[in-house]
């Protein structure tokens, strides 16, 4: 299967089933409900806590629902599985969460950890590692747009107080690492095994049959659709504030999240299965 016929295979792939669409949009905004109450100032820690408890859960159950739909898919599945099994969800939301942070989180922590060690500046560090951990009860891909692109400039600006660096991250984060944790969240879905997913030169191997050529061509087109989609919700939401008023601006926003979010997210791991799945 081409680049071309894993997009319209996987734009089309949501659609099979609108509820769940919406199921899954309930799950993503209630995982978003802390990052709300920051928002809404609120400071009880008792609060807090619940909210926060509460959007790791519905997060991990995102995130499990998302490995699901990897896995049906390899399957050789062509619509969206059902929501059920929720503890099997749960468990496979915290492989997920935990596998993204090994992947995408860890390796750049360390490095500021030790530069910061060899140069002080740790409680600068501190503080600017807070934005990271602001988003955990949202989903991977959510925390991957919301969080950690604000997250790891925040590291930047607060530790260093320059910019430069800021890119040759993100290039690293994005052009190397990205592509290995989507192809190893499909490898332990395909095997069946946590492990898996840390198989680092299998996980290679596999890009090596895929073709780093084919890979990097649908990593990059998918990911430009998936960006838009998501800059089309930012856009809509903006047009509605500006025109009718802020308030209106928040109810437009919740509709966009409880279906636009989904669809997407629903999409880009569709094609993350179509372009791992053996022919």
């Amino acid at each position: 299967m081409n680049v071309t016929e894993i997009v319209k295979d996987s734009l089309k792939y949501p659609v099979s089933d609108w509820k769940k669409i919406i199921t899954l949009g309930i799950l993503i905004v209630i995982g978003g409900l802390s990052s709300l109450l920051n928002l809404l100032d609120i400071t009880n820690n008792a609060i807090l806590l619940i909210f926060v408890i509460i959007g790791l859960f519905s997060g991990f159950l995102v995130n499990g629902y998302l490995f699901k739909i990897v896995k049906t898919s390899l399957d050789g599945e062509n619509r969206l599985p059902k929501f059920n099994a929720w503890k099997s969800l749960l468990l496979d939301g915290v492989k997920v969460f935990v596998t993204f942070i090994v992947y995408l989180i860890l390796p750049p922590l360390i490095i500021f950890f030790l530069i910061l060690i060899s140069f002080g500046g740790l409680s600068d560090f501190v503080l600017g590692i807070s934005s990271l951990i602001g988003s955990l009860g949202m989903n991977s891909l959510n925390f991957l747009v919301t969080g950690i692109l604000p997250g790891i400039e925040n590291l930047f600006i607060v530790t260093f107080n320059v910019g430069n660096q800021l890119v040759i991250v993100l290039l690293f984060e994005f052009l190397i690492v990205l592509p290995l944790f989507l192809i190893a969240i499909a490898n332990m879905a395909y095997e069946g095994e946590f492990e898996a997913a840390f198989r680092l030169r299998e996980i290679v191997e596999i890009i090596g049959d895929i073709g780093w050529a084919n890979l990097i061509n649908w990593y990059i087109t998918t990911g430009v659709i998936f960006l838009l989609i998501f800059g089309i919700g930012t856009l809509i939401s903006y047009l509605f504030s500006v025109s009718i008023g802020s308030s209106l601006f928040y109810i437009i926003s919740l509709l966009l999240a409880l279906v636009l979010l989904p669809y997407a997210q629903m999409y880009y791991v569709r094609a993350v299965a179509l372009i791992y799945k053996p022919e």
